[in-house]
Protein backbone atom coordinates (compact mmCIF):
# COMPACT_ATOMS: atom_id res chain seq x y z
CA UNK A 1 0.00 0.00 0.00
CA UNK A 2 1.16 3.93 -0.77
CA UNK A 3 0.42 7.16 0.68
CA UNK A 4 -2.87 8.10 0.39
CA UNK A 5 -4.07 9.91 -1.99
CA UNK A 6 -3.31 14.17 -2.33
CA UNK A 7 -6.11 16.38 -1.88
CA UNK A 8 -7.85 18.55 0.30
CA UNK A 9 -8.11 17.43 4.20
CA UNK A 10 -11.48 16.39 5.25
CA UNK A 11 -13.20 18.67 7.02
CA UNK A 12 -12.90 18.86 10.96
CA UNK A 13 -15.71 18.82 12.22
CA UNK A 14 -14.64 18.43 16.16
CA UNK A 15 -13.77 21.87 16.18
CA UNK A 16 -15.68 24.99 17.94
CA UNK A 17 -18.15 26.51 16.08
CA UNK A 18 -17.29 30.28 14.35
CA UNK A 19 -18.54 32.74 16.61
CA UNK A 20 -20.83 35.59 15.68
CA UNK A 21 -21.54 38.02 18.74
CA UNK A 22 -25.17 38.88 19.52
CA UNK A 23 -25.71 41.89 17.09
CA UNK A 24 -24.78 39.23 14.32
CA UNK A 25 -21.35 41.24 13.72
CA UNK A 26 -17.63 39.40 13.00
CA UNK A 27 -15.63 39.52 16.46
CA UNK A 28 -13.31 42.03 16.89
CA UNK A 29 -9.75 41.66 16.36
CA UNK A 30 -7.44 42.18 19.44
CA UNK A 31 -6.12 45.39 17.91
CA UNK A 32 -9.45 47.07 17.05
CA UNK A 33 -10.53 45.98 20.35
CA UNK A 34 -7.35 48.12 22.08
CA UNK A 35 -8.65 51.10 20.12
CA UNK A 36 -9.53 53.94 22.16
CA UNK A 37 -13.36 54.98 22.65
CA UNK A 38 -15.79 57.06 24.60
CA UNK A 39 -17.93 54.35 25.20
CA UNK A 40 -18.22 53.78 28.76
CA UNK A 41 -16.14 57.09 29.75
CA UNK A 42 -17.58 59.99 31.44
CA UNK A 43 -18.81 61.36 34.86
CA UNK A 44 -21.22 59.76 37.27
CA UNK A 45 -23.51 62.73 36.86
CA UNK A 46 -26.33 62.06 34.39
CA UNK A 47 -26.53 64.74 31.85
CA UNK A 48 -29.27 67.36 32.93
CA UNK A 49 -31.11 69.63 30.59
CA UNK A 50 -30.34 72.80 30.71
CA UNK A 51 -32.42 75.79 28.91
CA UNK A 52 -29.47 77.88 29.36
CA UNK A 53 -27.95 78.71 25.85
CA UNK A 54 -24.58 79.82 27.51
CA UNK A 55 -24.41 77.50 30.50
CA UNK A 56 -21.10 76.90 31.94
CA UNK A 57 -19.51 76.86 35.15
CA UNK A 58 -17.84 80.35 35.77
CA UNK A 59 -14.45 80.57 37.27
CA UNK A 60 -15.83 82.41 40.09
CA UNK A 61 -17.88 80.10 41.48
CA UNK A 62 -15.45 77.02 41.09
CA UNK A 63 -13.07 79.27 42.61
CA UNK A 64 -15.21 80.33 45.60
CA UNK A 65 -16.26 76.42 46.18
CA UNK A 66 -12.61 74.99 46.06
CA UNK A 67 -11.26 78.22 48.73
CA UNK A 68 -14.44 77.33 50.90
CA UNK A 69 -15.38 74.12 50.92
CA UNK A 70 -12.79 71.16 50.33
CA UNK A 71 -13.65 67.82 51.67
CA UNK A 72 -10.90 65.20 51.95
CA UNK A 73 -12.30 61.86 52.34
CA UNK A 74 -10.11 61.69 55.47
CA UNK A 75 -11.53 59.47 58.86
CA UNK A 76 -11.78 62.84 60.71
CA UNK A 77 -13.78 65.09 58.22
CA UNK A 78 -17.10 65.91 59.06
CA UNK A 79 -19.27 65.03 56.00
CA UNK A 80 -22.71 66.62 57.17
CA UNK A 81 -20.68 70.43 57.96
CA UNK A 82 -19.14 69.62 54.23
CA UNK A 83 -22.47 69.41 52.71
CA UNK A 84 -24.38 72.22 54.87
CA UNK A 85 -21.17 74.61 53.73
CA UNK A 86 -21.49 73.45 50.36
CA UNK A 87 -25.42 74.59 50.23
CA UNK A 88 -24.46 77.64 52.48
CA UNK A 89 -22.24 78.64 49.80
CA UNK A 90 -24.17 77.70 46.36
CA UNK A 91 -27.57 79.16 47.64
CA UNK A 92 -26.30 82.80 46.29
CA UNK A 93 -25.25 80.99 43.25
CA UNK A 94 -27.38 81.76 40.36
CA UNK A 95 -27.36 81.28 36.68
CA UNK A 96 -30.54 82.25 34.43
CA UNK A 97 -32.08 79.46 33.19
CA UNK A 98 -30.10 76.84 35.13
CA UNK A 99 -32.07 75.58 38.08
CA UNK A 100 -30.44 75.15 41.48
CA UNK A 101 -30.08 71.75 41.08
CA UNK A 102 -27.60 71.77 38.00
CA UNK A 103 -25.61 74.26 39.62
CA UNK A 104 -25.43 72.32 42.13
CA UNK A 105 -24.45 69.20 40.54
CA UNK A 106 -21.47 71.00 38.10
CA UNK A 107 -20.20 73.01 41.41
CA UNK A 108 -19.87 69.42 43.71
CA UNK A 109 -17.49 67.50 42.47
CA UNK A 110 -14.92 70.99 42.72
CA UNK A 111 -15.60 70.73 46.32
CA UNK A 112 -13.57 67.54 46.78
CA UNK A 113 -9.94 66.54 46.52
CA UNK A 114 -7.70 63.60 47.55
CA UNK A 115 -9.35 60.43 48.82
CA UNK A 116 -12.69 62.04 48.00
CA UNK A 117 -12.37 63.01 44.17
CA UNK A 118 -11.08 59.23 43.97
CA UNK A 119 -14.25 57.89 45.82
CA UNK A 120 -16.08 60.16 43.38
CA UNK A 121 -14.36 59.38 39.93
CA UNK A 122 -15.25 55.35 40.81
CA UNK A 123 -19.02 56.33 41.14
CA UNK A 124 -20.83 54.34 38.41
CA UNK A 125 -21.34 56.27 34.65
CA UNK A 126 -24.68 57.88 34.81
CA UNK A 127 -25.67 56.82 38.29
CA UNK A 128 -26.18 60.37 39.86
CA UNK A 129 -29.62 62.23 38.91
CA UNK A 130 -29.85 64.81 40.79
CA UNK A 131 -28.26 66.85 44.07
CA UNK A 132 -30.25 64.60 46.24
CA UNK A 133 -29.14 61.85 44.62
CA UNK A 134 -25.28 62.57 45.26
CA UNK A 135 -25.66 63.90 48.81
CA UNK A 136 -26.91 60.02 49.66
CA UNK A 137 -24.04 58.60 47.87
CA UNK A 138 -21.41 60.88 49.86
CA UNK A 139 -23.66 60.87 53.11
CA UNK A 140 -23.70 57.09 52.81
CA UNK A 141 -19.96 56.73 52.21
CA UNK A 142 -18.59 59.44 54.44
CA UNK A 143 -21.48 59.11 57.21
CA UNK A 144 -22.62 55.97 57.37
CA UNK A 145 -25.35 54.34 59.41
CA UNK A 146 -22.12 52.71 61.57
CA UNK A 147 -21.59 56.51 62.47
CA UNK A 148 -24.72 57.83 62.93
CA UNK A 149 -25.14 54.75 65.83
CA UNK A 150 -21.84 55.37 67.16
CA UNK A 151 -22.67 59.49 67.50
CA UNK A 152 -26.54 58.73 68.37
CA UNK A 153 -24.82 56.65 71.36
CA UNK A 154 -22.50 59.46 72.31
CA UNK A 155 -25.82 61.81 72.77
CA UNK A 156 -27.89 59.34 74.69
CA UNK A 157 -25.21 58.36 77.24
CA UNK A 158 -23.81 61.82 77.72
CA UNK A 159 -22.22 62.16 81.13
CA UNK A 160 -20.63 65.35 82.78
CA UNK A 161 -16.75 65.12 83.61
CA UNK A 162 -15.36 65.53 86.74
CA UNK A 163 -14.31 69.30 87.42
CA UNK A 164 -16.26 69.87 84.20
CA UNK A 165 -18.61 73.05 84.85
CA UNK A 166 -22.11 72.48 83.49
CA UNK A 167 -21.33 75.59 80.73
CA UNK A 168 -18.60 73.20 79.83
CA UNK A 169 -20.50 69.94 79.30
CA UNK A 170 -23.65 71.53 77.46
CA UNK A 171 -21.26 73.75 74.93
CA UNK A 172 -19.53 70.08 74.54
CA UNK A 173 -23.13 67.86 73.93
CA UNK A 174 -23.96 70.52 71.66
CA UNK A 175 -20.61 69.95 69.80
CA UNK A 176 -21.83 66.21 69.74
CA UNK A 177 -25.75 67.54 68.34
CA UNK A 178 -24.51 69.12 66.01
CA UNK A 179 -21.84 66.57 64.77
CA UNK A 180 -25.46 63.51 64.49
CA UNK A 181 -27.73 66.34 62.44
CA UNK A 182 -29.98 63.30 61.80
CA UNK A 183 -30.10 61.95 65.53
CA UNK A 184 -33.52 61.69 65.56
CA UNK A 185 -33.86 63.52 69.46
CA UNK A 186 -36.33 65.45 70.48
CA UNK A 187 -35.34 68.97 72.48
CA UNK A 188 -37.18 67.96 75.14
CA UNK A 189 -35.10 64.57 75.23
CA UNK A 190 -31.99 66.52 74.45
CA UNK A 191 -32.57 68.36 77.67
CA UNK A 192 -33.62 65.48 80.09
CA UNK A 193 -30.23 63.90 79.02
CA UNK A 194 -28.03 66.75 79.75
CA UNK A 195 -29.74 66.71 82.77
CA UNK A 196 -29.30 63.57 83.61
CA UNK A 197 -25.79 62.99 82.32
Amino acid sequence: MGPPPAGPPPPNNNGPPPMVRPNGQAPRSVEELCQPSIDGRGGPITPIPIQATDFGNRHHMIQQVQNTCQFHGLPGDDANRHIDKFLEITQHMKQNRVSDDALRLSLFPYSLTHHAIAWYDRLPRNSIHSFDDMMRKFLSKYFPLSMVTKLRNEITKFEQKPHESLFEAWERYKLSIDRCPNHNMLLVTQIITILHG
